[in-house]
């Protein structure tokens, strides 16, 4: 069992990748029309994933939160890549 000072910590990484992987999702999403499906949900699950990172991750349950939200993210991500008129480099890697 760890101490809540490591699922803080666990917590704040698992934030920072999320992060960085809804700021490539934005991007690529902010590239496609604005009465776009694709565009629509990315801008739904960066907002979850908003909400979720915005709470302290001091529990094993916050933690497993965020890293359902870095995996939904992912997921996101790798649909809206190779999208005509959404390509463009990412800094996340998988």
């Amino acid at each position: 069992m760890l101490r809540p000072d490591d699922y803080e910590q666990v917590g704040l990484l698992l934030a920072g990748a999320a992060r960085a992987v809804a700021d490539d999702v934005r991007a690529l999403a902010g590239r496609l029309p604005e009465d776009d499906g694709r565009r629509l949900f990315a801008e739904f699950v960066v907002g979850q994933a908003d909400d979720c990172l915005a709470r302290p991750s001091r529990t094993l349950l916050r933690g497993r939160d965020r890293a359902r939200t870095l995996r939904a993210l992912y997921e996101r991500l790798d649909r809206l890549q190779g999208t005509p008129g959404a390509e463009a480099t990412t800094t996340a890697s998988p």
